[in-house]
């Protein structure tokens, strides 16, 4: 009977390591390095930032619903630097897979700058768009053009994909140096204890390693074009002024003769 009752005790105790919730698995950084998407042909790339891979990323991820306080998501500045603005098509981003699944899509907003950190209103808001994967790298097409006026502007991305099912987490890869602003992250739940629940420094919320401060992306699209001239209004000098006047009194004086002969 006693080694009957060990081994219920032992059976419970495995099927209770097992119940342990999966977020326990977690983690706030990659320990990793992604791959630069390759560039396709058509369209061009406009703002790169990939270079100092630092084979780290944070979590970006929309989980599903069990796992709701650790839904996380990423953001980094660029300059438009073309003065009628940019058309962005595009955006390519290096991230990786903890246990090779894949993301089932991925939101993108561009945000204005708002002194060093995202605005709080998109100016262009994309939802649920099926990116090119590979290897947790995404080449995502905008359904729509993105029409962006020249200045500092804000990239951010969150992936959707399910954590459970061995599909595991996505992490945007970043970088080990910093162009304009540091990258910033928030995970609104506080799951991964960070305290960063709105838009932070990555480095003052220690994910993705706590040292590297950007992320690695690129834009791709078109310069803006420049507005089509205003209408020219012809204008008259004195003479073309003087020409017109007696013209209009020729015409006059016409017309009087021509009511004169009639009455009479």
């Amino acid at each position: 009977m006693r080694r009957r009752g060990e081994a219920v005790f032992v059976l419970a105790l495995v099927a209770g390591l097992l119940a342990l919730p999966a977020s326990a698995q977690l983690v706030n950084q990659a320990g990793a390095g992604g791959v630069v998407p390759a560039p396709e042909g058509g369209i061009t790339d406009l703002y790169v930032q990939t270079d100092n891979a630092s084979g780290n990323g944070a979590p970006d991820q929309n989980f599903e619903a069990a796992y709701n306080a650790y839904d996380s998501e990423g953001a980094d500045d660029f300059e438009v630097d073309w003065p009628d603005g940019w058309v962005v098509q595009q955006v390519r981003t290096v991230g990786t897979q903890s246990a090779g699944g894949s993301a089932t899509s991925v939101d993108v907003n561009f945000y204005p700058d708002n002194a060093g950190f995202p605005g709080n209103t998109a100016a262009c808001s994309y939802a649920g768009i099926v990116p090119t994967q590979a290897a947790g790298s995404f080449t995502i097409d905008l359904p729509t053009d993105c029409n962006l006026p020249a200045g500092f502007w804000w990239v951010a991305i969150q992936t959707t994909q399910t954590f459970g099912g061995g599909n595991g987490q996505h992490f945007w890869s970043n970088r080990t140096s910093q162009s304009n602003q540091g990258g910033v992250w928030r995970n609104p739940g506080d799951g991964f204890g960070s305290g960063c629940t709105d838009w932070d420094r990555m480095t003052t919320c220690g994910v993705g390693g706590g040292t590297n401060p950007d992320f690695l992306f690129v834009i791709a699209g078109e310069l803006g074009v420049p507005p089509p001239p205003p209408a020219v209004v012809p204008t008259l000098d004195v003479v073309g002024l003087l020409a017109l006047m007696a013209l209009l009194a020729g015409t006059a004086l016409f017309v009087m003769r021509r009511r004169q002969s009639s009455e009479g």
